[in-house]
């Protein structure tokens, strides 16, 4: 059962400080500190860049009927952006917004409101979801760390769609004439949905037999 993390327990700004250090120093963090989903979620990423510039490209060109070479180009460019500096930007701007939040909780003591008896599955759910970016100690649940890479994917989706469709719209960089913006957010779609579901799968089976 995930619990929520124990230095945050007693938020301050200088446990939050602390904290940040420790982002910086992970091998210096103490058990109780919890586990950062960065390294967990960033490899998974790079391993499936070829196949989610695969999946974008062909979506883009069939839909748009765009020249493959530069099809392939410019989404495998925007994706290395994206992907190689979105995602871990995401992830920053995602922990510091858990850290924020557990703050705000634990000075109102709204927090208490997790942890009540009818409805404590849910209570877990929400608090791995709102504790993603860096998760407190698992104590052996093995679907808190495919379910928190499935809500990183959220905020790097909206990231990526954003820039991407910047690049390769705005910047026509896949030389389209016309509004491409909805076609490039519904490739995202489908390839943050590959992510999800393989990227979460692989995380699941390497927790279960290692």
């Amino acid at each position: 059962m995930a619990r929520v993390p124990a230095r945050i327990r007693k938020a301050s700004f200088g446990t939050v400080f602390v904290i940040l250090l420790l982002c910086l120093y992970p091998s210096r963090a103490a058990a109780d500190a919890g586990i950062p989903m960065l390294p967990f979620a960033y490899p998974v990423i790079l391993v499936f860049l070829v196949p989610v510039v695969a999946i974008e490209t062909i979506y883009l060109r069939v839909r748009l009927r765009t020249e493959w070479r530069n099809t392939l180009i410019s989404t495998a460019k925007a994706n290395a952006l994206t992907m190689l500096l979105g995602f871990p930007l995401s992830w920053l701007i995602s922990f510091l917004a858990e850290m924020l939040l557990w703050v705000v909780l634990y000075s109102t003591g709204a927090e208490k409101h997790l942890s009540w008896s009818p409805g404590l599955h849910i209570a877990n759910i929400l608090v791995v979801a709102l504790s993603a970016p860096w998760m407190g100690p698992i104590n052996g649940a093995s679907w808190t760390i495919p379910f928190a890479f499935v809500v990183l994917m959220i905020p790097s989706f909206l990231l990526s769609g954003y820039v991407e469709s910047y690049l390769l719209d705005r910047q026509s960089w896949l030389r389209y004439e016309g509004n491409s913006t909805s076609a490039i957010w519904q490739a995202n779609v489908l390839s943050y949905i590959f992510l999800a579901v393989v990227g979460s799968s692989v995380l699941w089976f390497t927790i279960q037999h290692f």
